[in-house]
């Protein structure tokens, strides 16, 4: 037997207190600077030089709505002398003009200087390289008393900040060569970098990070003490130049995986789109490429911006480091701000307030546990760019802006409502798109109030047409709208608390710059004649590759004078395509008249030869793929066309459609393609292997369990009876019976059966 040392009510209530300190200790939020925006894995930059000289319209051309139309910034370098040329660019007078109107005001691009005339700065021999750089005895960079020092640099920047309306505030030195002299100048102007390649006879200064900035550094580069950054690029080649569609996407992919896997900043020099011009790289490839990249910020690896943006978040990294203080009895966090990077002799505001294009940091909140929706004030007012999801907040302020209050508890014990699940964005709408929903019931959620008393309500947008009816908003096309907006949903409780989610979305048209042959779209259920691909020139309608057996663009009896290599077939009064080589593609506008499921078959004919593989095609629908790639067939002869079909139906909507045909492997040449009706009673799925449904026969909901934007639900007889963006769906209101589930742009299906 013992003796208790304390009454039985002490030590209740010493049990309680060390419960409730327990408690209050128990959680511990963290903060750091994400090392990249929106706490992305790695970071990537396009910079496409030479705008304004006629041997890059690709930039304008085709870079510059490929961009757009995904949401992708880039930057890009002018030569001021050729941006002040007067001359038709797609309607506006000059170089200037577009790049002001349309680059920079409509799509965020940013402008750089690229020098006045593209002399070389530096020609000292030891310099690596040659050419253009060393047929003279002096260059501009080299002394300050040179007649063109100040041209390059001063007369450059004026021109392009009193023709745009902005001040550039970075420079690309032609060739890379560079002088520490010239630098200096570009601090005097204001610059905050410049990009000034690898290492030369001038470059050795204590000043600078290992030569500038490169792919192999980490992430934490770093400017010189005035805050300059001096950055260095990959450059996209005249190798690169030379390889195939395929191994062109690959060297381009390859640089921003290396920047993600390895949490780095990847800064990539390009030049043209297109097929001409020095380092020039394939509008196919450059399409591929920036889709990718849209891929990977939409999935949250990669965060894509100008370079301005990127030294911005990074001097900012640099000077300062986040102090958090939970505060448990009160709900609230407190963060504050060290100034630190004493080397660097840069007062951040002051190196902010100039700038016209620049970005907040990011700030991430491990709440460790705490729950509930989170609001947030800076120096006393609210903070809205921020979001809340896997238990942590992403906050993007600048922190000289003053110190950070987070708080969830509102007046009376009401708690904000907050985002649960972020709604997705929708970088790839096509114009004229099919009305989708969203759930905000799903987006938001209140630790106190039903999703039926929440309020919801919608702005900031234009060019679509949006309705909420009980916590759904439905989105609809403007017809013929194209461009891209940011919507703002907001949930409001009725104590006045309120949660937004921003979505962007962008609505693309890809019928830019091409019209149907003939004038008249292509009838489906019907034939494609493979002649008859779309008016709009090479890279726009079509991709020509050079084959050495192919006729003259001359002698084409079909269509005069056009780069497709086409001809007779036999002796008949019939047309094909021809001499095709892997990464050819050819497009065709069709006007689909009723939803539903088609065959496909192609007439082609292909000798056999050792050295002639057997040929491949694929087709895509809206720039999306529809038909993967299917081996054709190995004929007779040249004029022997044989029929082959596709095993198995594929699911178009009624409308005006892109079709694309795509030559993996070339040697085929292809007669038409039929796309015709396929019987209800004789159709096959495609059983979508890469996601799954559950249950499965389901009553009342079903469960999509992988990631999308939209899923379409189909009827046995090919009707689309359902759309919907959650994972979690009701079809309480099918009938009995069996469906098909396709995601997204997919014509791959997955069945489940409704049942009572």
């Amino acid at each position: 037997m013992f003796k208790l040392k304390f009454p039985f009510a002490q030590l209740l209530v010493i049990f309680l207190f060390c419960v409730s300190t327990f408690e209050l200790i128990s959680q511990n939020p963290t903060i750091h600077i994400a090392d990249w925006k929106n706490d992305a894995d790695g970071a990537y930059t396009m910079i496409h030089d030479d705008y304004g000289d006629p041997g890059v319209d690709g930039i304008w051309q085709y870079a510059d709505t490929i961009c757009s139309n995904r949401g992708i910034k880039f930057t890009f370098g002018a030569i001021a002398s050729s941006c002040e040329i007067e001359r038709n660019i797609n309607g506006y007078l000059s170089p200037y003009s577009y790049a002001k109107n349309v680059m920079m005001a409509q799509h965020n691009h940013e402008i750089i200087s690229h020098s006045h005339t593209h002399n070389c700065a530096v020609g000292n021999a030891l310099w690596p390289g040659g050419g253009a750089c060393d047929d003279g005895p002096t260059f501009w960079g080299e002394n300050s008393s040179y007649p063109d020092f100040n041209t390059q640099l001063v007369t450059a920047h004026n021109s392009i900040t009193n023709n745009t309306g902005f001040e550039p505030v970075y420079y690309i030195f032609p060739y890379d060569r560079f002088t520490t002299l010239a630098n200096n100048k570009l601090k005097d102007l204001g610059y905050i970098g410049s990009r000034t390649g690898w290492s030369g006879p001038y470059s050795p200064d204590a000043n600078f990070h290992r030569e500038g900035y490169e792919n192999s550094d980490e992430s934490s580069f770093f400017p010189d003490t005035d805050g300059f950054f001096r950055t260095a690029v990959q450059v996209f080649d005249a190798d690169d130049q030379a390889m195939d569609v395929a191994n062109q996407i690959a060297v381009l992919n390859n640089e921003v995986d290396n920047a993600i896997a390895t949490g780095m900043w990847a800064n990539r020099e390009l030049h043209n789109v297109g097929l001409t011009g020095w380092g020039s790289v394939k509008e196919e490839s450059y399409r591929a490429h920036v889709t990718y990249l849209q891929d990977k910020v939409e999935e949250g690896t990669l965060w894509v911006g100008t370079v301005s943006e990127i030294l911005t978040y990074q001097i900012q990294k640099l000077k300062y480091s986040p102090n958090l203080n939970y505060v448990a009895e009160d709900d609230k966090i407190y963060v504050s701000w060290n100034t630190i990077g004493g080397e660097y002799n840069v007062n951040v505001a002051s190196y902010l307030s100039g700038l016209s294009v620049k970005t907040s940091v990011t700030v991430v909140v491990d709440l460790d546990g705490l729950t509930g929706g989170w609001s947030v004030k800076q120096d006393g007012l609210p903070v809205s760019d921020f979001t809340q999801a896997n238990g942590k907040l992403y906050i993007n302020v600048y922190p000289h802006e003053g110190e950070l209050e987070i708080y969830k508890t509102g007046s009376g014990g009401n708690q904000s409502p907050y985002v649960d699940n972020a709604a997705s964005n929708y970088g790839s709408l096509l114009v004229d798109f099919d009305e989708f929903t969203v759930d905000l019931n799903a987006v938001f959620e209140d630790e106190e109030t039903v999703d039926n008393n929440l309020v919801f309500t919608v702005s900031g947008y234009t060019g679509v047409t949006i309705s909420v009816l009980n916590g759904i908003a439905t989105i609809s096309p403007v017809a013929s709208w194209t461009g891209s907006t940011t919507i703002t949903f907001k949930a409001e409780d009725e104590g006045g608390l309120f949660a937004t989610d921003n979505i962007s979305l962008v609505v693309q048209d890809l019928f830019t710059g091409q019209t149907p042959f003939g004038g008249s779209e292509i009838s489906i259920p019907g034939r494609v004649e493979a002649e008859d691909f779309d008016e709009g020139g090479d890279g726009v309608a079509f991709n020509e590759e050079y084959s050495e057996w192919e006729p003259s663009a001359n002698d084409n009896p079909y269509r005069a004078n056009s780069a497709v290599d086409i001809g007779l077939i036999a002796s008949s009064t019939d047309y094909g395509v021809g001499f095709t080589v892997s990464g050819e593609w050819l497009e065709y506008t069709i006007d689909v008249q009723a939803d539903g499921w088609y065959n496909v078959a192609f007439n082609v004919a292909q000798y056999a030869l050792e050295s002639n593989a057997l040929g491949k095609v694929k087709l895509s629908i809206d720039d999306a793929d529809w038909m993967p790639a299917k081996d054709m067939m190995y004929t007779s002869g040249w004029g022997d066309y044989q029929t082959v079909d596709y095993s198995y139906a594929l699911y178009l909507t009624k409308g005006i459609h892109l079709l694309k045909l795509d030559f993996v492997v070339g040697n085929v040449n292809v007669n038409y393609i039929d796309i015709l009706d396929s019987p209800t009673n004789s159709r096959e799925i495609i059983q979508d292997q890469s996601f799954n449904i559950f249950p499965n026969p389901t009553t009342s909901n079903l469960t999509i369990d992988t990631d999308f934007k939209l899923a379409y639900i189909f009827d046995q007889t090919g009707k689309l009876v359902k759309t919907t963006s959650t994972k979690n769906t009701d079809v309480r209101n099918l009938s009995e019976g069996i469906y098909f589930i396709k995601l997204d742009h997919s014509a791959l299906m997955v069945k489940f059966v409704k049942s009572k």
